[in-house]
C-alpha cells in the first residue's frame, strides 16, 4: 500500500511538472519597436509583467536597457536598418524558436507646413513610419506562415483617419500605412495571421516634444507664422496615459477574434465621429476655428 501510493504521488508531481513546463513552453514570444519610451515602453512592462517573452528594439539602446532589468530582452534596433533587423529576428528565432507577436510602434512627427517640409526630411519620416514597419513585417513573415500563426498589431495615429494644420508628412505616413494594412491583412488571413490597426488618439509621451522641435526650427521665417502662432500659443490638450494603448494591444493580443481597428485615448473616437458624421468641409470649419 505503502509503494502504490508513493507511486500515486510521483506521478502527480511528475504531471504538475510536464503541465508547468508545458505553460513555460507556451509563453507567447512578442517583438515590440519603439520600445525605450511612451506606449512601446509601457506597452512592454505590461506584457513583462503578465509573463510574455518580450524583446523590445530602440534606437536609444542604453534608455532601452531597463527590459534588461524587468525580465525583457533589449534589442538594439533602428527600423531603417536592414541589418539591425535581420540581426534582431535571428537573435528571436535562435533564443524562442518562434515569433507570436509583432507589435509594431516606432514612429515620429514633424511640425511643419507642408509646403516648406524639406523632402529629406519627409523622407526620413517615412522611412521610419511607414518603410519601418513594412520592414519589420517582411522579417517576420516567413516565420509567422511557416508556423501558421501569429498577430501583427500596428500603432496608426486617429491621423490615419482626420487631419490637423503642419501635421501633413505625420498625416500621410499614417493614411499610407493604414491602406497598405489592409492589404495585408487580407493577403495573409489565409496562413493563420491576423493584422491589427490601432489608431491611438492624444497620448502623454514625448511625440510632441521631438514634433514641436521641428516646429521651433520651421517657424522660422515660414510664410505660414499666422498658422504656427495660435498652436504655439493653445493649451496643451487633455491627454490619456500611454498604458491605455498598452491595454489595447494586450486585448489585440489575447481575443479570439481581435477588432480589425480599436481607437482609444483622449478625443480620438470623438474627432473621427465627427468627420466621418458631419463630412470634411464641417471639419475644416471646425479646426481652423480653433486656429483663431
Amino acid at each position: 500500500m505503502k509503494k502504490y501510493f508513493t507511486l500515486i504521488i510521483g506521478l502527480l508531481l511528475l504531471s504538475g511538472f510536464k503541465t508547468v513546463a508545458a505553460q513555460e513552453n507556451n509563453k507567447k514570444v512578442v517583438i515590440v519597436t519603439g520600445s525605450a519610451s511612451g506606449i512601446g515602453k509601457a506597452t512592454c512592462e505590461l506584457l513583462v509583467s503578465e509573463g510574455y517573452i518580450v524583446y523590445g528594439g530602440d534606437i536609444q539602446v542604453e534608455k532601452n536597457r531597463y527590459l534588461d532589468s524587468i525580465g525583457g530582452h533589449s534589442l538594439v534596433l533602428d527600423v531603417t536598418k536592414e541589418e539591425q533587423i535581420k540581426a534582431g529576428v535571428e537573435k528571436v528565432i535562435k533564443e524562442q524558436g518562434r515569433i507570436d507577436i509583432l507589435y509594431n510602434n516606432a514612429g515620429f512627427g514633424i511640425m511643419a507646413a507642408a509646403e516648406e517640409t524639406t523632402l529629406e526630411d519627409a523622407q526620413n519620416l517615412m522611412d521610419v513610419n511607414v518603410y519601418g514597419y513594412v520592414r519589420m513585417i517582411k522579417a517576420v513573415l516567413p516565420y509567422m506562415r511557416q508556423q501558421k500563426s501569429g498577430r501583427i498589431i500596428n500603432t496608426t495615429s486617429m491621423g490615419g483617419k482626420i487631419y490637423f494644420p503642419l501635421a501633413s508628412w505625420y498625416i500621410a505616413s499614417k493614411h499610407a500605412l493604414e491602406g497598405w494594412l489592409d492589404v495585408l491583412r487580407l493577403e495573409v488571413k489565409s496562413f493563420g495571421i491576423r493584422v491589427v490597426i490601432i489608431e491611438p488618439g492624444f497620448i502623454n509621451t514625448n511625440f510632441y516634444n521631438v514634433s514641436g522641435s521641428y516646429g521651433q526650427r520651421y517657424s522660422q521665417n515660414s510664410a505660414y507664422g499666422h498658422v504656427f502662432e495660435p498652436i504655439f500659443k493653445a493649451k496643451q490638450p487633455k491627454m490619456s496615459e500611454p498604458v491605455v494603448i498598452a491595454k489595447v494591444v494586450e486585448k489585440a493580443i489575447t481575443k479570439r477574434h481581435p477588432k480589425t481597428r480599436y481607437v482609444k485615448g483622449k478625443n480620438g473616437k470623438m474627432l473621427i465621429w465627427i468627420r466621418r458624421t458631419f463630412g470634411d468641409k464641417f471639419y475644416d470649419r471646425l479646426i481652423m476655428k480653433r486656429l483663431k
